[in-house]
């Protein structure tokens, strides 16, 4: 089961991504920036499916990875 709130960390280890790749989305504003909790993103899990679109367009992500996060 998947946490209600991720930090941009815990999204780059579900999907099996970089840290960086995720972060990046924020900070060039392709996804709006989350509220910080402990001055870490706080990412609310409803927008893992928005975060795996925006890693794919980018070619970070491969399709594959978008099945397996949806079982």
């Amino acid at each position: 089961m998947v946490s209600q709130i991720l930090s941009t960390r815990d999204i780059a280890d579900l999907l099996g991504s970089q840290t960086w790749r995720v972060r990046r989305l924020f900070e060039d504003g392709t996804l709006p920036e989350p509220g910080r909790l402990g001055g870490k993103r706080a990412i609310p899990s409803s927008m893992i499916p928005r975060i795996v679109d925006a890693l794919r367009a980018r070619g970070w992500l491969p399709a594959e990875t978008q099945e397996a996060v949806a079982s």
